[in-house]
């Protein structure tokens, strides 16, 4: 009987036992459920270049680090209205000379690091100071002397207050202080990753940086300290789909929640989908053909003039864009353009184009020739002898990836090509990858691009830095023309040093006049925005500089 009952109570101990361990793995299986929460799949179609803000020009990595690194102010969501960030205040001097950031209390980077005046300072000494600390080999800082070059230095005042004196007043100020190279990153990143930081960009952000699996995937967690609104989302995965086709399928199959890059001939696949909405706008963008100016004959006003005319710009916009896009007749677009300027766009005129192409392949030169005269002496004649000399086959640049301002390149490409060989010239597309047509183009190894800009910031300045002399430097080149004209760099300048609203839209209106007529590239389309969503996506806001802010976003 004691042996039964002996029995009996191990039996209880070990069900208790049993139970006990059965009931730990159930919460822990639901804490780790909880953990995980939702994830937010966003597909574009090109990986990210670098992780690191100061040193990346490319709208692929910028979208991830929009959730990574912030700037002391930002824009306002859905406009480029400023606002503060993790400044709360600033105050300007009255020559516009001198700004004062007051930072936010408490707030700490991914890495434990607090928020001081020195550690954010870091961030701007390192692009300002080729030996300052934080300078990964080979790093270029491609936007500082387009946009930062006035600033004159950059020091603390006390543990809060950060002071920015200037060579220049410069009415793009603020508005540069918003975009992702004057995001904070932790000084630390560069101590504990050396030139790896590019890879493991450290910032205050409501996301972590968590794991890159080139061209695969980026993948972010929520971070649990951020000082604002905790992000709704537990993770957020960047996944790189290079085809539209593949994105649009996956997005209908709900394998992702959002994408980018959608082709125009699939618009009118989304009203017969009641789970997908589309978000729209008129784009902040422009796709243009550039030419590389440093190389014959395009440094030939003359044979620019023949490409511009030889383009049939509406065939594009209907072949390419299917209506999601309007022709450009300058670098501006029309949402920012805010000059009273009306230029006249270079018309399609083939013969012409014929025209001058021929005038450049014949070529006159001087000759003396040897002869006997009615006498029988030697005698010497100078005259003019006319050759026709044959252009070389210029190369055609453009990337594989569809971009905001060019969904089809390929497609674009071809009907350029098509069009100038149809006035003689011999055309042979070179297709790259985004970050290999980038790093080409930058480095002047093309004859003819297609490229593009995306605005950073909603103010002319910004816009035309593709044009600025001072952002042609081959390697970091934003000015992939590489035309380096002092008459648009001194109109540039002038521009951004006015802070009379008025007279700085009459100083544009000259730059887009002389833009016009020494013609460095050939202004396409504008583009419309599109992201698509699933219909459980909530709180996602298109952003007219095509940031992407997942931080307010939800899955219901």
């Amino acid at each position: 009987m004691m042996r039964g009952r002996l029995l009996l109570l191990v039996f209880l101990a070990l069900t208790l036992v049993v139970l006990g361990f059965m009931l730990t793995i159930a919460q822990r299986a639901k804490k780790a459920k909880q953990a995980i929460g939702p994830t937010f799949i966003y597909a574009r179609g090109a990986d990210a270049q670098k992780l690191d803000p100061a040193d990346t020009d490319d709208g692929e990595s910028v979208k991830v680090l929009n959730n990574v690194c912030e700037g002391l102010v930002r824009f306002r969501s859905g406009t480029t209205l400023i606002e503060p960030c993790l400044a709360e205040s600033w105050q300007m001097s009255a020559d516009g000379r001198v700004c004062i950031f007051a930072l936010r209390e408490g707030v700490m980077f991914h890495d434990g690091t607090p928020l001081t005046a020195e550690t954010a300072a870091w961030s701007f000494r390192r692009q300002m100071d080729p030996n300052a600390p934080g300078r990964p080999s080979g790093a270029s800082f491609a936007y500082w002397p387009a946009l930062y070059s006035d600033i004159e230095s950059v020091r603390p005042l006390d543990e809060r207050r950060l002071e920015f004196r200037l060579k220049n007043s410069n009415a793009a100020f603020l508005a540069n202080m918003a975009i992702f190279p004057a995001y904070l990153v932790s000084p630390q990143s560069f101590i504990m990753h050396g030139d790896g930081m590019q890879r493991h960009p450290v910032g205050t952000g409501p996301f972590r940086f968590r794991t890159w699996q080139p061209n695969e995937r980026i993948v972010l967690e929520a971070n649990p300290d951020y000082w604002g609104p905790k992000p709704k989302l537990a993770r957020i995965v960047f996944k790189v789909v290079p085809s539209n086709a593949s994105r649009l399928i996956q997005i209908q199959t709900g394998e992702v929640h959002a994408m980018d890059g959608l082709d125009p001939n699939d618009l009118g696949v989304l009203p017969g989908e009641k789970k997908l909405k589309l978000c729209n706008a008129r784009g902040l963008n422009l796709a243009y053909l550039a030419f590389n100016c440093r190389k014959a004959p395009m440094n030939k006003l003359a044979f620019r003039q023949a490409v511009a005319m030889a383009i049939q710009k509406p065939a594009l916009i209907q072949s390419v864009y299917r209506g999601a896009g309007e022709i450009a007749t300058c670098p501006l677009p029309p949402v920012i353009r805010g000059t009273a300027v009306r230029l006249d766009d270079w018309p399609f005129d083939a013969a012409r184009a014929k025209e001058l192409i021929n005038q450049l392949q014949t070529v006159v030169r001087p000759v003396t020739i040897t002869t006997n005269d009615a006498f029988g002496a030697t005698i010497q004649i100078e005259t003019n002898v006319t050759e026709r000399v044959e252009l070389p086959r210029l190369t055609l640049h453009v990337m594989t990836n569809p971009r905001p301002y060019l969904p089809n390149p390929t497609r674009a490409a071809e009907l350029i090509k098509n069009d100038l060989e149809a006035v003689g010239l011999k055309i042979a597309i070179v297709a790259k990858e985004w970050g290999s047509h980038l790093a080409a183009v930058r480095n002047a190894e093309h004859d003819l691009a297609l490229h593009g800009w995306i605005g950073d910031n909603g103010d002319p300045d910004n816009f035309l830095s593709i044009l600025d002399p001072r952002s042609a430097r081959v390697g970091s080149a934003i000015n992939v023309s590489f035309l380096e004209d002092e008459e648009l760099g001194r109109l540039l300048k002038t521009g951004r040093e006015e802070m009379d609203p008025a007279k700085r839209a009459k100083v544009y209106d000259d730059v887009l006049r002389v833009a016009h007529e020494l013609l460095p590239l050939v202004p396409l389309a504008h583009a419309d925005d599109m992201v698509v969503l699933r219909d459980n996506v909530e709180g996602f806001v298109l952003q007219p500089t095509l940031d992407v802010r997942l931080g307010p976003v939800s899955l219901k």
